[in-house]
């Protein structure tokens, strides 16, 4: 019996590094490619990296020594929108037997873009309306494939954020119509992130209507933004792990989550302080490996034990404490989860 090392991994602003030969740049290089050499992940999806194929291949030569090589859609067919790409690297060996899906076949199996709406203040005439807009992936879904054993395994890497952040803290101190502002801000922004999510359980629905029983990972991050447990209570917005793990009613298609029998104080992946619920622990669980149930039941030729995930503490704990604040890393860390092969 073999085993696979899958990892995601946010590797903050890792678009913007790679040019830069500042000795600081230079350290936090050596602590990445440090990073992932003692993950040592047979197949790691890169958050936040760089955009198109010269970045990546950057990143694999440069940084990496080609110890782990992008996998690239021969046609460019990527859709992804920013500076901000999610990118697979493998271990050489596994080249022959992966290969990136066109974005094109996401959009064909689920929908290339769909309706959201939401209520937002008029500034003009202060009145709040109903919006209603067409909207579409900003980072779309990369979907790895693995051929295993005559069986076809799909990692889904996956960003969802918002970005209305960035103003909205200062505004949520001084109260008021500020505070009204960034509670628009958020609700709009959490509105299109869930059917963002809807999306992808509209994907994984589409391939359990063309397979029995799928082989599918979701991996990435997956950041709700501030306020996470006030929005949801006070104003129905459900979060994203909840919308693409799916419906408990229909248990044979919900997602198991890497880190279900991983001990409680170890399961985050970034320090936050929330604004919003200034109570609320700095230490939030923002990165996700998450799985169906063929992969645990005994059906596929990969398998996910028990105790087989978790988040890479020591090696992130590790590597930062030989480098300066300036050259950490990342603000993320990563998560990985380790599937047994029957061959």
């Amino acid at each position: 019996m073999g085993k696979l090392k899958v990892t995601s991994w946010n590797i903050k602003h890792l678009h913007k590094l790679l040019p830069k030969d500042t000795d600081s740049a230079q350290q936090r290089q050596a602590g990445i490619a440090k990073t992932i050499q003692e993950i040592d992940p047979d197949i790691l999806c890169v958050i936040e990296g760089p955009a198109h194929a010269v970045g990546i291949d950057q990143f694999s030569n440069n940084i990496l020594n080609s110890e782990w090589v992008p996998v690239k859609e021969p046609t460019k067919d990527y859709k992804i929108n920013g500076t901000q790409w999610i990118w697979f690297l493998v271990k050489p060996a596994l080249v022959s037997q992966t290969s990136l899906q066109p974005a094109s076949t996401w959009d064909t199996f689920s929908s290339a873009s769909w309706p959201v709406h939401y209520i937002q203040k008029n500034r003009q005439t202060g009145e709040r309306e109903r919006i209603s807009k067409k909207h579409r992936h900003y980072r779309h879904p990369q979907v790895l494939v693995l051929d295993w054993q005559g069986t076809r395994i799909e990692f889904i890497g996956l960003h969802l954020k918002s970005k209305f952040v960035r103003s909205a803290q200062s505004k949520w101190k001084k109260g008021g119509e500020d505070r009204e502002e960034v509670v628009d801000g958020a609700v709009k922004a959490r509105s299109k992130m869930t059917t963002e999510a809807s999306n992808v359980r509209e994907y994984i629905d589409a391939k359990f209507a063309q397979v029995e029983n799928p082989g599918i990972f979701v991996l990435g991050d997956l950041n709700d933004g501030p306020g996470k447990e006030h929005f949801e209570r006070e104003y129905l917005l459900h979060d994203l792990i909840s919308n693409i793990q799916g419906d408990i009613f229909f248990a044979r298609r919900f997602l198991n989550h890497a880190l279900f029998d991983s001990a409680d104080h170890l399961r985050w992946t970034a320090k936050f302080k929330d604004f919003i619920m200034p109570e609320r622990p700095e230490t939030i669980l923002l990165d996700h490996i998450l799985f169906t149930q063929g992969l645990v039941n005994g059906s596929l030729p990969l398998q996910v034990p028990s105790k087989a995930g978790w988040v890479e503490h020591e090696v992130f704990d590790v590597v930062n404490s030989t480098l300066p604040a300036s050259a950490h890393v990342s603000d993320h860390r990563p998560i990985s989860v380790v599937v047994e092969t029957s061959g």
